[in-house]
C-alpha cells in the first residue's frame, strides 16, 4: 500500500498541430511536477492526436522514436512517470500504443491496444500491465477497458492501480440518429466502467480523456459523420477502490492532481454487470450484434490491404 499523487491531463486534441501537443503537454505536466504530481498520465494518442483514419500512418513511430524520448527526457528533468499514447510501428504494422516512462529517464513499458479502430491499426492481444517502483500499473486504452474479459484479466493479474487513457467521443447534441437517451447513456459510461473496475479489483482507477473535435470516422452506416455531433468531451475522473468518485474534470484542457492509494484494498468484489454477453455498460444491441461486428470485418480488410501498400511506397521513398 503507497500514497501516489497523480496527475490527469486532460488534453486538447491537437490533432492538426503535433509540435502544438508536445508544447501543451510539457507546460501542463511542468506544471502538475511542481505541485507535487509523481505520476502525469495523458489521453490516448496524445503524441499525434486522435485521428480515426489513415491518415494518421504519417505520425508512426518506433517504440524508441520521438514520443519516448520526449516522455523520458521530461521524466528525467521533473522526477516523475509519465504516460503517453502514440501511433506506434514496428515496419511491419501500425499500433495504437500507450508508453509508462520512468523518473531514471527510461521506458518501463508499452501496452498496445488490442480492440483498436481496425482501419487503422493491427488488432493483437498483448501485455495489460507495467510494472513499476511504485507497483503493477493495469492498462486499458479505450476501447479494451469496455469487456468484461479485458476486466477479469486484470484480476488474474493482480493490479495495484488502473490506467484507462482514453480518446472517447462522445455526441454533444441530439440528431436525428442520436436521442436524449444515447446522450445520457455516453455521459454515465467512463463512470460505469470506471467504478466497476474498482470495485471488482479493488483498486483505484483512473480515466483520462482528450477533449475537442477530431477529423473524420473511416467505416460506413453514418460512422464517417460522427465529427459532426460527436466531440472529445473530456471528463477525466478518478475513482476510489470502493468506486466513489475523488475527482473529476470538466471539458477544457488543463489538469488535476488527487492522491491516491496503490494496492487491493480490503472487501469484497462486486461482480460486474454484464450487456449483451460482454460489455461493462449498456448500449444499442443492433449496433453491437449487426453494424459493428461489420465494420470490423470491413476495417480489418481494407487495413491488410492498405497498410501494406503504404509501407512499400514509404520505404520506397
Amino acid at each position: 500500500m503507497r500514497l501516489v499523487k497523480i496527475a490527469m491531463i486532460q488534453l486538447k486534441n491537437h490533432y492538426e498541430d503535433q509540435a502544438s501537443g508536445y508544447s501543451a503537454a510539457s507546460s501542463i505536466i511542468t506544471q502538475a511536477a511542481a505541485q507535487g504530481a509523481e505520476l502525469a498520465v495523458l489521453p490516448e494518442l496524445s503524441g499525434c492526436g486522435y485521428i480515426p483514419n489513415q491518415s494518421i500512418w504519417q505520425f508512426a513511430e518506433p517504440a524508441d522514436g520521438k514520443t519516448a524520448q520526449w516522455a523520458c527526457e521530461l521524466s528525467a528533468k521533473l522526477g516523475i512517470y509519465i504516460g503517453a499514447g502514440f501511433i506506434e510501428t514496428d515496419g511491419k504494422d501500425f499500433y495504437n500504443s500507450y508508453l509508462l516512462s520512468s523518473p531514471n529517464g527510461r521506458i518501463c513499458g508499452i501496452i498496445r491496444k488490442e480492440d483498436a479502430e481496425s482501419y487503422c491499426f493491427k488488432r493483437s492481444k498483448g501485455d495489460i500491465y507495467i510494472d513499476t517502483d511504485i507497483g503493477r500499473i493495469g492498462i486499458g486504452i479505450c476501447a479494451d477497458n469496455h469487456y468484461v474479459e479485458r476486466l477479469n484479466r486484470m484480476k488474474d493479474a493482480n493490479i495495484d492501480f488502473m490506467l484507462m487513457p482514453h480518446a472517447s467521443p462522445a455526441p454533444y447534441k441530439t440528431s436525428a440518429r442520436i436521442s436524449e437517451r444515447d446522450v445520457v447513456l455516453f455521459e454515465q459510461q467512463p463512470y460505469l466502467v470506471a467504478a466497476t473496475y474498482s470495485k471488482y479489483l479493488r483498486v483505484p482507477t483512473v480515466y483520462v480523456n482528450a477533449v475537442g473535435s477530431f477529423p473524420k470516422f473511416m467505416g460506413g452506416f453514418g460512422v464517417k459523420s460522427f465529427n459532426e455531433s460527436f466531440r472529445l468531451m473530456g471528463g477525466s475522473l478518478i475513482t476510489n477502490a470502493g468506486g466513489e468518485i475523488i475527482a473529476r474534470m470538466g471539458s477544457k484542457e488543463g489538469y488535476e492532481i488527487c492522491t491516491i492509494t496503490f494496492g487491493t484494498t480490503s472487501g469484497a468484489p462486486v461482480m460486474p454487470s454484464v450487456y449483451h454477453g460482454k460489455w461493462l455498460h449498456p448500449g444499442n444491441t443492433l449496433y453491437r450484434y449487426l453494424i459493428m461486428p461489420m465494420l470490423i470485418r470491413k476495417g480489418i480488410r481494407s487495413y491488410n490491404k492498405e497498410h501494406v501498400l503504404y509501407m512499400k511506397t514509404s520505404q520506397k521513398g
